[in-house]
């Protein structure tokens, strides 16, 4: 990850390209848990549609995570 990412240009970049009535929920580590098994570096970013359908999507950095979710829209839009 960019030392320099900027964190508030990524979810506002992302949030603009979510369909109507859908919104970003959030930015959360990929981790279950303490024990190394449940341990992830990974992030994942969350967005909540109009009837409180979920869609997430992962990736290794926030950045990422929030630019996947976006372009999974792309990819398999809402019904």
């Amino acid at each position: 990850m960019d030392a320099g990412f900027d964190m508030a240009a990524a979810w506002l970049a992302a949030q603009a390209q979510l369909p109507d009535g859908w919104a970003l929920d959030s930015v959360q580590c990929a981790s279950t848990g303490l024990a190394p098994e449940d341990r992830s570096d990974d992030w994942v970013a969350v967005a909540v549609g109009p009837n409180g359908e979920e869609r997430r999507s992962r990736a290794a950095d926030p950045v990422g995570a929030l630019a996947a979710l976006a372009n999974s829209f792309r990819q398999r839009p809402t019904r």
